[in-house]
């Protein structure tokens, strides 16, 4: 009787680990399913933004180009100007809601943040001009942000220079 008990413990305890498991392994599942949701919805919306930062850019490009005209006072003066401008700073307050923001492009050069498109002359790896700005969406490069690079005047005169003909 004893043995048949015994048993019977061993086989009970046997199925309550066994559902412990089941519990375990399906909140586990649950976990992934969420996290699963979280980076498809994540992966849409940086594809979204994505598509819009062309938009912001010639929205940009326009106001500057209006900016530096002889007409500028009275453009910005005008309601149309205003209203884009508006228009541009909202597109860029809900952009930022979703976590953009741009890349920072005053000091050193960073090729994980920045993509050189040229060099001057000028203070060594120092970012001089920026081509098109670049974007972190939730701390991850979004694109980066071009710039014109500066490179340290060579003063060495290679020996092709010096008069080798070869």
């Amino acid at each position: 009787m004893a043995k048949k008990q015994d048993i019977k413990q061993q086989r009970i305890e046997e199925l309550e680990n066994q559902l412990k498991r089941a519990v375990a392994d399906y909140q586990n599942l649950e976990k992934r399913v969420n996290e699963g949701r979280h980076e498809l919805t994540s992966f849409v919306g940086m594809e979204l933004v994505r598509k819009l930062l062309p938009v912001l850019d010639h929205l940009e490009q326009a106001l500057a180009g209006v900016k530096a005209t002889a007409m500028s006072e009275q453009s910005e003066s005008n309601g149309w100007f205003k209203g884009v401008e508006l228009a541009v700073k909202e597109f860029n307050g809900v952009l930022a809601q979703e976590g953009l923001d741009q890349v920072a492009t005053d000091g050193a050069f960073d090729p994980s943040l920045h993509e050189a498109v040229d060099t001057r002359d000028g203070e060594n790896d120092m970012i001089l001009e920026v081509v098109r700005k670049g974007y972190n969406l939730n701390g991850k490069v979004l694109r980066p942000a071009q710039v014109i690079v500066g490179r340290a005047a060579s003063t060495e005169v290679s020996a092709d220079k010096e008069g080798n003909t070869n």
